[in-house]
C-alpha cells in the first residue's frame, strides 16, 4: 500500500484549532522573519485563552511535527514552529475554515 497524503480531514479538532493558531502566528511575522512570533512559548500562552491545557498543547505540537506538519527549530533558547512544504495543502485547507482568524490569504515562505 502507498503513502497517503494527510488532509485536515485526518486532524481531530484539537489539532486543527492550534494548527490554526499556527498558521495565524506565521501570517503575523514580518515577511523579513516570518517566524520570529511563531514560537512555541507564544503559541502556549495563545492557545490557553481558547481554554487548552499546556500539556495537550505541548502534545499536539510534538504530534503536528511527527505527521511532518510543521519543523519545531530551536534557536536562541526558543522554540519556533515553522513551516514545512509538505503541510501547504493542510495550510490551504484550515485557511477555508473557522480555525484560522488572521490568515486567510497567508502564503507561507518555501524553504
Amino acid at each position: 500500500m502507498g503513502h497517503r497524503e494527510l488532509t485536515e480531514k485526518d486532524l481531530s479538532v484539537d489539532e486543527k484549532k492550534v494548527f490554526g493558531r499556527i498558521i495565524d502566528m506565521w501570517a503575523a511575522g514580518d515577511p523579513a522573519d516570518p517566524y520570529a512570533s511563531s514560537t512555541e512559548s507564544k503559541l502556549i500562552k495563545h492557545s490557553k485563552k481558547d481554554g487548552f491545557p499546556e500539556e495537550l498543547i505541548v502534545k499536539i505540537v510534538k504530534d503536528l511535527a511527527a505527521r511532518g506538519l510543521i519543523n519545531l527549530v530551536n534557536e536562541r533558547g526558543e522554540t519556533f514552529i515553522k513551516f514545512r512544504v509538505e503541510a501547504s495543502h493542510i495550510v490551504k485547507e484550515l485557511q477555508k475554515t473557522q480555525y484560522v482568524y488572521l490568515a486567510r490569504d497567508f502564503k507561507p515562505p518555501h524553504r
